[in-house]
Order: structure tokens, then sequence, then C-alpha cells
């Protein structure tokens, strides 16, 4: 049975990260290592107040691209640089209308590690030297940064694009499906019924398609609305509902519904916390869940890896916000 994997605030050693893109990069010594970033996110007010850009302003989208340098020798952080364009979306295309405004920031940056939630998350830290802005990521993963706000917690996307940033050559990792997660007992401080809505698009993959029996063929993107239930007296999950329009093959809204459970650890990080979904007979796929935080889910590959987007779209699922 393969399965996709939604995985939470994962921490890897970051140096990871740049010794597998050293491989890559030959052995001068005189050439900084390099990796970029790129992301389509929403411009909200945290976001416009994170960047400097006046709330008055009524932008809607927010084109990312971050390069992270670091020293050849030592490994070490260094310097970057960051262009993010933003304006209202040119409707028929992945970029932004005529009229767009750019910021353009170039400084340090450093790692740390702890967000509001999880004191042992890897965290970049971005200060400008043209700019009093200074920014923070975490990094779930070598392929990914999550934009953090004020507070150092993760930001929350909308139903159209998260705050994912994902490396344009993501590295493979090892292995890690013979390490499996271990049974966890739900509890929550909730007692609502239902645990969270989750919405997000993600580029088209040959899992989430097949879950439906969808042909890649023209797929451009998949909208998902994820809802999770539980026993409003023993704390203890009991459904879900995934919702997944394929784009490009028609406006069907198809349903999977089934039974979900909690398990804890991966082989990277054995405090992660799993969201496994069951779905019920005649669908061949389970899915599992990781969370990022109450407020955010990613994606995983069947090795529990996390799923990297593109330029575009993420593999990460954000809370929907009561109004």
């Amino acid at each position: 049975m393969k399965q996709i994997s939604v995985l939470v605030s994962v921490t890897l050693v970051a140096s990871t990260f740049f010794i597998t893109n050293s491989c890559s990069q030959g052995t001068s010594a005189a050439k900084p290592l390099e990796v970029v970033f790129t992301a389509t996110t929403p411009c909200t007010d945290e976001a416009k107040k994170l960047l400097g850009i006046s709330a008055d302003n009524k932008y809607e989208m927010m084109i990312w691209h971050l390069t992270l340098y670091s020293e050849p020798t030592s490994l070490s952080p260094s310097n970057y640089a960051l262009v993010c364009r933003y304006g209202m979306a040119k409707q028929g295309t992945k970029d932004l209308m005529e009229g767009a405004e750019k910021i353009e920031l170039t400084g340090k940056w450093t790692i740390d590690k702890g967000t509001k939630d999880n004191a042992s998350a890897v965290i970049y830290s971005l200060t400008a030297d043209n700019s009093p802005i200074s920014l923070s990521f975490m990094q779930p993963d070598p392929n990914l940064l999550h934009l953090l706000d004020g507070n150092r917690q993760l930001m929350v996307g909308t139903g159209a694009w998260s705050y994912t940033l994902n490396r344009i050559d993501p590295v493979s990792l090892a292995s890690t499906k013979s390490e499996l997660p271990r049974a966890l007992s739900l509890k929550t401080t909730s007692d609502s019924l239902v645990i969270g809505v989750f919405d997000g698009r993600t580029p088209c993959n040959n899992d989430l398609a097949g879950l439906n029996g969808i042909s890649m063929a023209g797929c451009q993107i998949i909208k998902c609305r994820l809802t999770l239930y539980q026993d409003t007296k023993t704390h203890e999950p009991t459904n879900f509902h995934l919702f997944t329009v394929y784009v490009g093959k028609g406006d069907t809204r198809y349903t999977t519904t089934g039974k979900w459970k909690l398990l804890r650890g991966t082989a990277t990080d054995p405090n992660s916390t799993i969201y496994q979904l069951i779905p019920d007979s005649g669908k061949t796929r389970s899915l599992s869940l990781l969370k990022g935080d109450d407020n955010i889910l990613f994606f995983l590959d069947k090795d529990l890896h996390f799923l990297v987007g593109d330029k575009y779209t993420s593999y990460t699922l954000s809370k929907v916000r009561k109004k």
C-alpha cells in the first residue's frame, strides 16, 4: 500500500542542507555555495507588516526568490539575496499584473533554534544590510523553508497559497521507510467535534491523483480541503473528509472519507506528530499527516520525506481561519 505523509515540524541538522549541495559545487574555495528557494505566497496584512509594505495596499500575491550563500570550506552561513515581487494576480497566468512592486534585500543570515511551539526547530534568521527588515524561516527539511511571523510562529496561508518556500534543486534524502512511527494516544484540549479544517493547492502529484483514479495528463494543480474529526468525550480521532479538485481535469469535487489515527516519530525526528489517514474500503492509498503546529500540515512522500513544491504551489495545508 502506498503512502502519502504530511509531516509537522521535523528538525534536521542544518549542515546536511549544505553538505549535500557542496557535492555539486566542486572543491573551489573561492566560490561560495548557494541554494535557491522560490514560492508564491499570499500578501496578507501580516506579510505586509514583516516586509514594511503599507497596509493600505490591496495586493493579494507575492513571488519570492531567495538565495542563501554559505562559506565553501566551513559551510557556515554567509550572505543572502532576496527579491520579492508583490501585486495583483494576473488571471490565467502564474504571474503578477502590470504595476507590481518589488523589494530587494541583501545581508547576512544565521542559524539558531526554536519557534514558539517547538524549541528544537531549526531557524534561519535574515538580517538586511540595506533595510531595517529582518525575516525568520523554519527549516523543516533541507528542501523547504517556512516563513515565521513576528512571534516566531508559522505563518498561516490561504486556500490559494502557503508561506512555504521550495528549493529549486531538491536534494535526495536517504530512505526512512523502514523506520515505522509508533502509536500514540490523542489528547487535545478542545471539546470540538472538528479538530481542524485545512486548505491548500499542491502541484499535480501521482499519489494524490491516483487516490481517485485520476490521470496526471492535463492536470494543472490540485485543490485540497481536509477536515479532521474527533470523539468529543474521549478526544480520540474518528473520521476525516478529504475533498480534492483536479484543475484542468474538470470541476468535479472528489470526496475521500475514512478513519484517522495519531502516530509519533520518524527516523529524523522521534518527537514529530503524524496524522495517518486510512481511507474507506475501495481506496488503495493511506495518507499520513505530520503537523508543523496546530495551523500547518506538510505532505510527505512514502519514505516520510517532505514533498517539494514549485514556484507557484507547495505541499502545505493551512488551517482555515474562522470568520
